[in-house]
């Protein structure tokens, strides 16, 4: 059953189909051959809806609040909420996804302004998602104005899914004076990329990545076989299955 919430702006009462979201999360680990080392505490906070007795990656709802403002505005509320719970019962680090399209709504800015005192355990992921809406000149999704406003709010900036959607080699580029990660995920790779063919390519794509930005740290997603997480550089971090089983965490 959804629950009712007050639309203060409008004075109307709306359903609420954001009630059953909360946060799953995911270690980033460093590791030693096939072993996982604990550095610190950090994890991926995953958005995950409750239907029935499984939870689910929302994505329907998700889409409905990227493209309307309003219903946005609604689901940052939500975020607002699951984030203080997080930030107050826990003193792990977390990173949290934003989509590109998010970048155009001001509210996504107050919601960090917000937590800005928690600015050195809270990172932003930047998802490869093509914007529903552009802003500025055509072909341009970096949105480099709002990144850098982001930036100065003193948050660490991730580029996820580097390789997909628009986080390519370009994006990389533009945005690698205000980013301190990059992550790649093994998963667009299965299908078709032998293992000693990504395993290669890896290393390569992390020689590009130092040229770029010598400051720039590797993560690699979704990794789950053991034979190949060892011949991975244990320079880089991981965040897979293989290391950590997701758990909600409110």
């Amino acid at each position: 059953m959804e629950h009712q919430y007050q639309d203060e702006g409008e004075g109307k009462i709306m359903l609420d189909k954001y009630h059953h979201f909360c946060f799953f999360k995911q270690r980033i680990v460093r590791k030693k051959g096939s072993q996982k080392i604990i550095k610190e505490d950090e994890y991926e906070l995953l958005l995950r809806c409750k239907r029935g007795e499984t939870y689910v990656f929302p994505g329907k709802e998700l889409g409905e609040a990227m493209v309307d403002r309003l219903e946005h505005k609604q689901y940052l509320k939500k975020i607002e909420r699951l984030l203080e719970g997080v930030l107050l019962n826990n003193s792990e680090i977390y990173s949290i996804n934003i989509d590109p399209q998010e970048l155009c709504y001001e509210e996504t800015f107050h919601l960090f302004e917000h937590f800005k005192k928690e600015n050195q355990r809270l990172k932003i992921e930047l998802t490869e998602h093509l914007p529903y809406k552009r802003e500025g000149a055509y072909g341009d999704v970096c949105f480099l104005e709002h990144v850098t406003r982001l930036y100065e709010l003193g948050y660490e900036i991730v580029l996820d899914d580097f390789l997909s959607g628009v986080n390519g080699i370009d994006q990389l580029i533009k945005l690698s004076p205000f980013i301190s990660r990059v992550k790649i995920s093994k998963l667009i790779f299965n299908k078709s990329v032998c293992d000693s063919t990504f395993c290669a390519f890896i290393y390569e794509m992390s020689q590009l990545i130092q040229e770029i930005n010598p400051k720039l740290s590797l993560v690699i997603e979704a990794e789950e076989n053991a034979e190949m997480i060892e011949k991975l550089s244990d320079a880089w971090a991981y965040q897979t299955y293989y290391f950590d089983q997701p758990s909600k965490v409110n």
